[in-house]
């Protein structure tokens, strides 16, 4: 007897596919052949491909977002430890499926949003800074973040860290100018 596929099996495999094919990845006839599936076992848990994707793009910002901020603790040490443990060949497959894609972009956008708002909050907490003056400061951080996984995809980890000091002095010097008296 075959086992069904589980919803999460056909999410992962599609953040795989994304991963190792791009947006091409997420068709359906691709995904059915990687996993070795009918159109019909994928349309057992999928009313279409649009809510595929969709679920696509809830199940990541799930696992690479909210999963990450709540177990960071609203802690930007521990923020970092868990960012620079996620699979960032998906962060970049999922930009490039935004790209590509009106409705992921959109949904993209949210989430960075999103993203930049909880930086924004850690900073304003951490820094004892105006609300203005720390979402800039977060702007900045996710956009060297987002430019970092772009630029040293085979070698985030090192780049990373060594960026990260960097960032970390010019925050400094930063906090020195904006501080709230």
């Amino acid at each position: 007897m075959t086992v069904r596929f589980s919803k999460e099996g056909w999410l992962k495999a599609g953040l795989e596919q994304l991963t190792q094919l791009g947006p091409d990845g997420v068709k359906l006839a691709n995904l059915c052949k990687a996993q070795g599936r009918t159109t019909g076992a994928f349309y057992f848990h999928f009313k279409d491909h649009a809510a595929f994707v969709a679920d696509l793009i809830a199940y990541w910002e799930k696992t690479h977002t909210d999963d990450v901020m709540a177990a960071s603790g609203a802690q930007a040490e521990q923020l970092n430890i868990l960012v620079m443990d996620l699979d960032h060949r998906i962060e970049i497959a999922m930009r490039l499926f935004g790209y590509q894609n009106r409705m992921v972009g959109t949904k993209l956008a949210a989430i960075d949003e999103k993203r930049i708002g909880f930086l924004t909050s850690l900073h304003a907490q951490s820094a004892a800074i105006e609300a203005a003056s720390a979402r800039v400061l977060a702007e900045l951080e996710y956009a060297a973040f987002v430019g970092t996984q772009m630029l040293w995809q085979n070698d985030l980890p090192a780049q990373g860290k060594k960026l990260g000091v960097a960032f970390d002095s010019l925050v400094a010097a930063y906090l020195k100018r904006t501080r709230v008296e």
